[in-house]
C-alpha cells in the first residue's frame, strides 16, 4: 500500500512538473479608464476620418479652382467660356483655401490621429494582455499628451 502511494506521489509530481504553470487571468482595468479610452479612440477616429476628407477634397478643389484661374485666358473661344466670369471668384477661393490649408495642416493632422489612433489600439492590446491598470493608465495619459501636443492645434 505504501509502494501505491509513494508510486501515486511520483506520477502526480511528473505531470505537474510536465504541465505547464497556469496562466493568471489579467486583471480587470478600472470602468472609468476602458470608458475614457474608448471615447478617445472614438474622438480620434472620427477626426481621422475628417481630417482626410478635408485634406483630400480641399487638395481636388485647390487643384480644379487653380487651373481654370490659370487658363483664364485660353477659355475664352471654345466650351469652358462659361468659366470665365467665375475667375475672380475661383482666385479668391484659391487664396482663402491655400491660408486654411496652410493654417489647418489637415495632412499633418491626419497622420497624427492615425498615428495616435493606432497608438491607442495598442495600448487596448497591451491592456488586454494583462498589463497592470497603473501602467495602461500612465501609458494613456502620456500618449494623450503627445497627441495634443503634436495634433491640436
Amino acid at each position: 500500500m505504501a509502494e501505491n502511494v509513494a508510486g501515486t506521489v511520483a506520477e502526480n509530481e511528473q505531470r505537474e512538473a510536465a504541465e505547464p504553470a497556469p496562466v493568471p487571468a489579467p486583471l480587470p482595468l478600472p470602468e472609468t479608464l476602458v470608458k475614457e479610452m474608448d471615447r478617445e479612440m472614438r474622438r480620434w477616429r472620427v477626426a481621422t476620418f475628417n481630417y482626410g476628407i478635408t485634406y483630400y477634397l480641399g487638395r481636388i478643389l485647390l487643384i480644379v479652382a487653380s487651373a481654370v484661374v490659370a487658363a483664364d485666358q485660353n477659355l475664352g473661344g471654345g466650351h469652358g467660356s462659361w468659366l470665365i466670369k467665375w475667375v475672380p471668384f475661383l482666385a479668391l477661393v484659391v487664396a482663402v483655401m491655400t491660408a486654411v490649408d496652410t493654417w489647418l495642416k489637415p495632412q499633418q493632422k491626419w497622420r497624427g490621429f492615425m498615428e495616435s489612433r493606432d497608438a491607442l489600439a495598442d495600448l487596448r492590446i497591451q491592456a488586454g494582455g494583462g498589463m497592470p491598470a497603473d501602467e495602461v493608465r500612465e501609458k494613456f495619459l502620456e500618449l494623450r499628451r503627445q497627441h495634443r501636443e503634436r495634433n491640436v492645434f
